[in-house]
C-alpha cells in the first residue's frame, strides 16, 4: 500500500470511493485494508511528478517509514523522561540547521507543529512572551504584502488589534519597500514594533533583502522575525546561499522542514536569539515532572510534541546534506528554465522572474474565463497540475516545482496541455 503511493502518476484522483459508517462490530484486517484502499484511491497524489501546484510533497520513504516507528514509540518532547533519546536528536538538528542558517551559537530553538504555530510562537516571543500580557495594545506589527496569512492569524491570537497591522507597500511581487518600512516605523508611536520579514512567500516564492530589513529594525529597536517557512532549506543550498544575507541579524527565525526537506507535515522550527531572551519570553514551570532535567517542553506555546525531530534526522541521514543541497538547487534551476519557456510562448507568459522554485504565469491575453476552464482540466488522466490562485485581485496559474521526479518534460506536457485547453 505504502509503494501505491508512491507510484501515482496523477495528482487528481479519478474518483471518490464511499466512506461507509462506523461498524459496530469490528473488521479486522479487512477492514484496515479497505481504509488504505479507499484513502488511497481518493486522495490527491502528491507523489506524482506533475503535482506543481502547492507547496506540498510527498514525503521521503525514509520519513514515512521513520514517521510509522516515531507514531509506534510514541515518545512525548514534553519531558526528557519520556523522550531520552529524542530529546536529544531535537536539540542537535536544531544546532545543525541553525548553524547552515548561519545563525550564531547565541541563538536557541524549539520544533513546533506547523509553520503556522512556529509563526506564532515566535511573534508571541516578540511582542514579550509569557510576559507583559497587559502591554500587548501597545504593540504593532509592520509585514509585508507578500506575507503568510498566519501572520495575520497570529496578530489577532495574541491580542495585536486591526489598527496596529501595517502592510508596507512593496514591489509587484509583494516585498516591502525598505524606504517606506522606514517611515512606518519611524512614525509608529508603539511601544514594540515588529516586523516581519519574508523568505519565500507562499505566492511567488519571493525573498525579502533580510539584511536591509534587518538594519532599518535595529535602527527603530524593532524585533525582526523572519519567516523562512519554506525558504528555510536554502540552508542546505550549494549556490544560492546569498539568499539568506542577513538572517544573523534578525530577531527569530522559522523553518518548515515540511515544505522543502520532504518530511511528512506538521513539521518546523523556531528559533530565538539570544539564549537568555528565549528561556525569558518562552520558559513555562513544569511542575510535573521535578526531576531538574532541561525538557524540551518547557519551551514554547505547545505541550505534548510527536518526535518530529528523529523523523527528520532520518532523512538527512539516509540522504545526506550534500544531496538535500543538490535537490534544492536543481529545483531553483528548473524553475528558471520554466521561466524562459513561458517567456517565448506564444500564449502564455511568466508574471515574475522567480527567486525560488514557484513560478506564477498566465494567458497573455489575461482572459480569466480561459484560465478558470483551463485549470479545470488539469491533473486528468495524468496530465500535470498547477495551482489557480489570486493576486492583487488577478488571477494567475501557479507552479511549485518541488517533486525530485519532475523535469522539463513534465512542464512541456503542462504547457501543451494548456495550449490544448484555450484552443
Amino acid at each position: 500500500m505504502i509503494r501505491r503511493a508512491y507510484e501515482a502518476t496523477q495528482f487528481s484522483p479519478a474518483a471518490q470511493p464511499d466512506i461507509g459508517a462506523i461498524p459496530d462490530a469490528g473488521e479486522g484486517i479487512e477492514g484496515l485494508t479497505e481504509v488504505f484502499r479507499c484513502f488511497l484511491t481518493g486522495s490527491a497524489g502528491l507523489a506524482s511528478p506533475g503535482m506543481m501546484g502547492h507547496m506540498d510533497t510527498a514525503p521521503h520513504p525514509a520519513a514515512a517509514f521513520t514517521d510509522a516507528l516515531v507514531s509506534a514509540v510514541n515518545n512525548n518532547l514534553l519531558f526528557r523522561e519520556l523522550a531520552p533519546f529524542a530529546s536529544r536528536v531535537e536539540e542537535m538538528v536544531i544546532g545543525d540547521i541553525g548553524a547552515r542558517l548561519g545563525l550564531s551559537a547565541e541563538w536557541a530553538g524549539t520544533f513546533a507543529s506547523g509553520g503556522s504555530i512556529a509563526n506564532l510562537t515566535a511573534l508571541f516571543a516578540a511582542v514579550g512572551g509569557f510576559g507583559d500580557v497587559d502591554k500587548r495594545a501597545q504593540c504593532a506589527l509592520f509585514l509585508p504584502e507578500c506575507a503568510h496569512v498566519s501572520i495575520r492569524k497570529s496578530a489577532a491570537v495574541l491580542g495585536i488589534a486591526a489598527s496596529q497591522v501595517h502592510v508596507v507597500s512593496g514591489d509587484a511581487l509583494g516585498r516591502a519597500d525598505l524606504s517606506s518600512l522606514r517611515t512606518a516605523l519611524r512614525a509608529s508611536g508603539a511601544r514594540r514594533k515588529v516586523v516581519v520579514g519574508i523568505l519565500g512567500s507562499t505566492v511567488h516564492g519571493a525573498v525579502e533583502d533580510i539584511q536591509g530589513l534587518a538594519e532599518i529594525s535595529r535602527a527603530h529597536d524593532a524585533w525582526l522575525h523572519v519567516d523562512a517557512i519554506h525558504g528555510g532549506a536554502l540552508a542546505f543550498s550549494h549556490r544560492h546561499r546569498e539568499l539568506l544575507r542577513g538572517l544573523d541579524s534578525a530577531d527569530s527565525v522559522a523553518v518548515g522542514p515540511q515544505k522543502w526537506l520532504y518530511v511528512p507535515r506538521v513539521s518546523s522550527i523556531v528559533w530565538v536569539k539570544d539564549r537568555d531572551r528565549f528561556d525569558r519570553e518562552l520558559s513555562v514551570e513544569l511542575p510535573y515532572s521535578a526531576t531538574g532535567e532541561a525538557h524540551r517542553g518547557r519551551w514554547g506555546l505547545q505541550g505534548s510534541r510527536r518526535a518530529d525531530a528523529v523523523t527528520l534526522w532520518a532523512v538527512l541521514r539516509y540522504v545526506g546534506a550534500r544531496a538535500v543541497g543538490d535537490q534544492v538547487d536543481r529545483t531553483i534551476d528548473l524553475a528558471g528554465d520554466f521561466w524562459r519557456m513561458l517567456s517565448s510562448d506564444r500564449f502564455l507568459e511568466p508574471t515574475h522572474v522567480p527567486d525560488l522554485n514557484l513560478l506564477c504565469f498566465r494567458y497573455r491575453d489575461n482572459d480569466e474565463n480561459a484560465m478558470r476552464l483551463a485549470h479545470q482540466t488539469l491533473g486528468a488522466y495524468g496530465a500535470p497540475w498547477v495551482s489557480l490562485s489570486r493576486w492583487r485581485e488577478q488571477l494567475i496559474l501557479r507552479s511549485v516545482l518541488l517533486s525530485p521526479s519532475t523535469n522539463e518534460t513534465h512542464l512541456a506536457r503542462l504547457i501543451e496541455s494548456l495550449h490544448r485547453a484555450s484552443s
